[in-house]
């Protein structure tokens, strides 16, 4: 995993390797600035570049990033507010002592393909003003742009857009990446993303709170070595029988989606006079009446979709009483969220909303989920173990992790309900629910990218067969 800090997070580390561990912010500076550079030098590798450096130490990065990327013998040009940093101040006189041109905000754009965002960074606090917002709009005339740390305007703990930001090719985060870069929209806005390590790691030798996550990014190794691993002699029962109480296509969604999370066994349980109504529905799924669930059968129990809003005791039941594991999904959701339940604490419980079926849970506004999707997670995984879907998925239990991957094309009728089923398979094979979660979101994310553009959950399921490895 990839550790994922707020600025102020971010801050304290700093200030314990400068303070306590001796280690000066200009050498920092000089880490960040350089590393800022050798990416933006590798990625963009001609073209005129106009560095826009703010007063504080962001401002100082790009000074650095100036230096040696003039002395790479690159075409830099430098627009800069007055310093209020001393090491900041260093820098810029280091600039001009090598000859580097000054130039308005509008002269060094003019002409130039790539422009450096040294503003404000992680210091964004409030929609841009004076010459910074001015600063921003000579800049939005220049092709490419390169932003350090975060985009200017985006909150870095949010990923809110506060006002004026610019979209970015590339953004070279400092230390640590922050989790205004995984939700939109400055995961949009922020284009590839790489970090610089500045050995911020060292501040565990003044406190080891310092370092720990506020969330964690997923790796393709996390996933990897958190699947179930089956033995030769396994059958069918060992890797679990799952129930869906689900209705219509969205049933037979989930069902599918339950094999392809990796259970033994599926059963779709929905009156009888409805089976036929199961179009597609693959011959391996059982069919079984809904008064035949079984705890010494079924291992987890998939309800939600397609259900219904009517069938509140049958989801309060079995989400209060049922001895094995239970993703709500769809309509379970409005239920939960419109009853007074109790969510036992003892067995396993996942959640799978959208910003919207967020918002009914936590009684609020669809616009506050989606203003910090991480302190709603939070929220949720105060009770349940939460999927909150959307682009950079998160999951939270314990802790927070973010899942990068995905695809636009995932936003298709159905594609919910697969997940919510591929959950299910993977705890009804053993997996605990964090990673159940983590792993269900990965691979569906994934099968997101490689299904073809148009296409539907069915598409889905077929890109979901191909593999999960990539």
């Amino acid at each position: 995993m990839i550790p994922v800090a707020t600025a102020a997070q971010t801050r304290a580390m700093d200030s314990a390797v400068i303070n306590d561990i001796g280690i000066s912010c200009r050498t920092l500076m000089e880490l960040a600035g350089k590393g800022l550079a050798e990416a933006l030098h590798e990625r963009f590798p001609r073209g005129v570049i106009a560095v826009f450096s703010g007063p504080g130490n962001n401002g100082g990065d790009g000074y650095v990033a100036a230096r040696w990327l003039s002395l790479w013998g690159r075409t830099v040009r430098i627009w800069g507010a007055h310093p209020k940093s001393e090491d900041a101040a260093v820098n810029r006189s280091l600039c001009e002592r090598m000859g580097i041109d000054f130039m308005s905000p509008k002269d060094a754009a003019t002409g130039a393909a790539i422009a450096v965002d040294a503003l404000l960074g992680t210091g964004s606090r409030r929609a841009p003003s004076g010459e910074i917002a001015q600063a921003l709009e000579a800049m939005s005339a220049v092709p490419t742009v390169v932003a350090v740390d975060i985009p200017t305007g985006i909150n870095p703990d949010t990923g809110q857009n506060m006002g004026g930001a610019l979209e970015s090719q590339l953004t070279v985060t400092l230390g640590r990446w922050k989790p205004g870069l995984l939700a939109a929209p400055g995961c949009d806005l922020a284009g590839e993303i790489c970090c610089v390590d500045l050995g911020l790691d060292l501040s565990i030798l003044t406190d080891d709170k310092l370092v720990q996550p506020f969330a964690n990014l997923l790796q393709r190794t996390d996933i990897d070595n958190w699947r179930p691993q089956l033995g030769q002699g396994d059958a069918k029962w060992d890797r679990g029988h799952v129930a869906i109480v689900a209705g219509g296509g969205a049933a037979t969604l989930a069902a599918h989606g339950a094999f392809r999370g990796g259970a033994g066994l599926v059963t779709l349980l929905a009156p009888k006079p409805t089976w036929d109504t199961f179009h597609g529905l693959w011959p391996e799924v059982i069919l079984a009446e809904p008064g035949t669930l079984n705890p010494s059968r079924h291992d987890t129990v998939v309800i939600g979709p397609g259900l219904g809003v009517d069938h509140g005791q049958t989801v309060l039941d079995i989400w209060q009483q049922y001895p094995g594991s239970v993703v709500a999904d769809a309509d379970a959701l409005t239920i939960l969220a419109c009853h007074a339940h109790t969510t036992p604490t003892d067995r396993p419980r996942v959640i799978t909303p959208h910003s919207a079926e967020a918002s009914r849970l936590l009684r609020c506004t669809r616009a506050e989920v989606e203003a910090d999707r991480f302190s709603a997670v939070e929220q949720l995984s105060r009770s349940y173990t939460a999927v909150l879907k959307g682009p950079h998925t998160l999951i939270a239990d314990s802790s927070i992790w973010a899942n990068r991957r995905g695809s636009a094309k995932l936003a298709t009728a159905g594609s919910g309900d697969v997940l919510a089923g591929m959950i299910g398979g993977l705890l009804a094979s053993g997996v605990q629910p964090d990673r159940a979660a983590a792993i269900a979101a990965w691979d569906h994310a994934r099968a997101g990218e490689i299904m073809p553009p148009g296409g539907t959950a069915s598409d889905l399921l077929d890109a979901l067969a191909q593999g999960k490895s990539g």
